[in-house]
């Protein structure tokens, strides 16, 4: 592919300081792709990207690799690296995974939280809200953080690391649909994180999800009808 087709997503590609160069590559090229200034099956030419960002191709090829294990990048060794692309029936699948985890998720952290930890997430939360929603970066970092701190919590790494990949899945598309996806329901949450809460904020969640599963995907691809009853 020829430079010209992707040197304007590239060059506005920059780092922040490092907690390994590995990671900030990552974290660079994950933020362009949730922020749409990466387009689904967009290629990567890896020399370009490496000149770009000042980094060898050994960083990048480690990075690559982790943003295909998040399901951001499809790797093909004749084609090279792209930003994967996802379909409706993709994102109905990745709601109903998010129906069955984040409840459980979320009333597992919310019941174990000490002072500190109610004290730092609504802060996150105050900063979630207070976000301009039509700075779409700031206000998809704000969310990203409280929503990684709130599972980060819940003992559950294997569960809270999946979490945040489908909800990056999902962030994604609502940039590319020009909507920031949100139907808030942070207020209520606030209240059960304050009260420590577990039962309360999973069912917050819950319901959460599903009326926004409803509201983004439609009638005709939904499958949440078989979904167990005690999920509908």
């Amino acid at each position: 592919m020829p430079a010209d087709e992707t040197a304007s997503n590239v060059q506005e590609l920059h780092m922040e300081p490092p907690a390994s160069i590995s990671e900030a590559v990552t974290d660079t090229i994950r933020s362009a792709i949730l922020e749409g200034r990466l387009k689904p099956g967009q290629r990567l030419p890896q020399a370009e990207i490496a000149e770009q960002l000042g980094v060898s191709r050994i960083p990048l090829r480690d990075a690559l690799r982790r943003l295909e294990v998040e399901g951001l990048v499809v790797m093909d060794d004749r084609r090279g690296a792209s930003v994967a692309e996802i379909s409706l029936e993709e994102l109905d699948e990745i709601f109903e995974m998010r129906i069955l985890l984040e409840p459980a998720c979320a009333a597992a952290a919310v019941e174990r939280l000490s002072d500190n930890e109610v004290e730092r997430l609504i802060k996150l939360l105050t900063a979630m809200d207070e976000a301009d929603p039509g700075v779409a970066r700031d206000a998809m970092a704000a969310r990203r953080a409280f929503y990684q701190e709130l599972y980060s919590l819940s003992g559950r790494s294997r569960m809270a690391e999946t979490i945040i990949q489908l909800r990056d899945h999902v962030s994604q598309f609502h940039v590319l649909r020009h909507d920031d996806g949100c139907i808030h329901a942070h207020d209520a949450l606030r209240v059960c994180i304050e009260q420590r809460d577990g039962r309360a904020a999973g069912n917050v969640v819950r319901e959460h999800l599903i009326e926004a599963h409803r509201d983004q995907v439609p009638d005709s691809i939904r499958q949440s009808n078989s979904l167990p009853d005690f999920l509908n």
